[in-house]
């Protein structure tokens, strides 16, 4: 699937494009190809993102602009900004937030993973901060994507750290036994909110990977034993036509 907004396009696969992420078949290379051919971009412009669970930000220099193939370039980071066009930023996901927040007005975007951790540590607030303080970026030209990731319906953890604070009081609600549902991107997106960005300005994906049977979900196959597997998940700017 793709999106395009103004020049920012998103995309994810599904289940039906194949697991992508290596080590679990051996096919993931051949399925992101296939996948990439299908939405119409040039896999040789693609550049993955690998996570650390953390909240390291890395801004993209211009000396990328000089590679000709991406595709086997890897950036170890948790977040990935960019100003520069026809690069697109992607990893696999399984559960975790894939998310984006766009400058249109200077174009520049940056696309992260917002796992349990990332957003326990608050990357998204860091990254809004970047765009704030160092992009002069003005509240009414930003915009957020939420991209499909687990919802707080089917995602139950056991006693888990944020029910201690009080800032993620809204966000865990006790089910049963010990186990607590947590509303990571209900989290992330109010948080926009408080800083002042409108709903009109937020892009929230209804779809819950813990339930969706189109999508792979770490949980889900963790609590069901279904066949573990990733979905492929980014964003990137498209060339601005002259």
């Amino acid at each position: 699937m793709k999106e395009v907004f103004g020049n920012l396009v998103l995309f994810h696969s599904t289940k039906v494009d194949g697991n992508m992420a290596k080590k679990f078949g051996e096919t993931a290379d051949s399925n992101r190809r296939n996948f990439v051919a299908k939405i119409g971009l040039d896999i040789n412009r693609f550049l993955f993102m690998q996570p650390d669970n953390s909240d390291v930000i890395v801004e993209l220099k211009e000396d990328v602009l000089k590679e000709t193939n991406l595709y086997y370039k890897l950036i170890e980071a948790d977040a990935i900004v960019s100003k520069y066009p026809n690069i697109y930023i992607y990893l696999n996901f399984g559960d975790c937030i894939p998310f984006t927040i766009y400058d249109r007005k200077q174009g520049i975007f940056a696309f992260a993973h917002l796992g349990w951790r990332s957003t326990y540590l608050n990357l998204h607030q860091k990254l809004f901060f970047v765009f704030m303080n160092r992009y002069h970026s003005q509240i009414q030209d930003l915009s957020i994507y939420i991209g499909p990731c687990i919802k707080k319906e089917s995602y139950l953890l056991s006693n888990p750290d944020q029910r201690e604070e009080s800032a993620w009081e809204p966000y865990v609600s006790y089910v049963k036994e010990n186990l607590y549902s947590i509303d990571l991107s209900g989290y992330v997106t109010d948080f926009f909110r408080n800083q002042g960005l409108q709903d009109s300005q937020i892009f929230v994906s209804k779809i819950d990977t813990g339930s969706d049977l189109n999508y792979f979900s770490h949980y889900r196959s963790t609590h069901t034993g279904e066949l573990e597997g990733r979905f492929f998940c980014g964003s990137g700017m498209l060339r601005k036509e002259s």
